[in-house]
């Protein structure tokens, strides 16, 4: 592969993203790598980062970032110290795998379709290839596909994409107290970039042959726990050696939000329905 990942410009949340691709945040360090790979298949608001946080909190599962997004790839040249901006992807993989492969040799990374689109336009093959390195996909997925399109509209348009994104950003932070407004033109947009990614997973998914399970953001609400479970033995971590606590979370989609209801009624979907 010839492709390079290079630090660019970030306009999102410096202090959050330099967090997570700290050494802060690294296991200790595995001069073999991985020896097991994984990769969450997911989209914007699927719940990837509720799946995230808790194999990262196992510390059984190593720590699943965005590690191509290119926000993050910044974030870890910032992370050297010595000015470095650029690298072989080969170079770049090879560090992560050890500094955020766990100690049973476990490396994971959450990949949305748009940073593959992004790391290697029009060079299918290519990403192909380097997937083919891993050995296990999750596919995260949401069925309401609404309730998804409004979250990832409200997320693009107040940038505030996670809870810890309130950790990091100052008192005086305009994101605190922004007011999305109803725009069903960027909702659809935000609903057809959805639908585009997901396929676009499953085409790949299907076309690596590799093994992948599919988990719905639904379920995980539902039962964080059970799902939680059945993840990690996926993955080949027995669940008993793994503490999951359901956190608190609340039901997205089935809230009454009148964003979703008004998208929905102007699709002719009823709100109780999922879409």
């Amino acid at each position: 592969m010839s492709s390079a990942v290079q630090a660019t410009s970030n306009v999102g949340n410096i202090r959050k993203i330099d967090f997570l691709m700290s050494p802060e945040r690294d296991f200790p360090r595995r001069e073999a790598g991985a020896s097991y790979r994984y990769v969450l298949c997911s989209t914007p608001r699927s719940g990837s980062n509720l799946i995230g946080d808790m194999l990262h909190a196992t510390q059984l599962a190593g720590d699943p970032q965005e590690y191509l997004n290119t926000r993050y790839i910044a974030g870890f040249m910032r992370s050297l110290g010595d000015g470095t901006r650029q690298m072989p992807i080969e170079q770049y993989m090879a560090q992560l795998e050890k500094r955020r492969s766990s100690a049973n040799g476990i490396f994971g990374i959450k990949i949305h379709y748009e940073h593959i689109a992004a790391q290697w336009p029009k060079r299918v093959g290519q990403a192909m290839r380097f997937l083919r390195q891993f050995d296990q996909f999750v596919l995260l997925t949401r069925r309401d596909k609404v309730a998804q399109a409004v979250s990832l509209h409200k997320a693009r348009q107040s940038q505030i994409w996670s809870s810890l994104d309130y950790k990091f950003m100052p008192e005086d932070d305009p994101r605190r107290t922004a007011v999305v407004d109803y725009d069903a033109r960027r909702i659809m947009r935000a609903l057809s970039d959805l639908v585009d990614q997901e396929e676009a997973w499953r085409v790949a998914l299907n076309h690596l042959a590799k093994p992948f399970v599919e988990i719905a953001y639904e379920d995980v609400v539902a039962d964080y726990v059970g799902e939680s479970h059945k993840l990690l033995r996926v993955l080949g971590i027995d669940p008993a050696q793994a503490s999951v606590t359901a956190p608190n979370i609340r039901k997205q989609g089935a809230d009454n939000d009148p964003m979703i209801a008004r998208f929905k009624a102007m699709l002719g979907v009823a709100a109780d329905h999922p879409a």
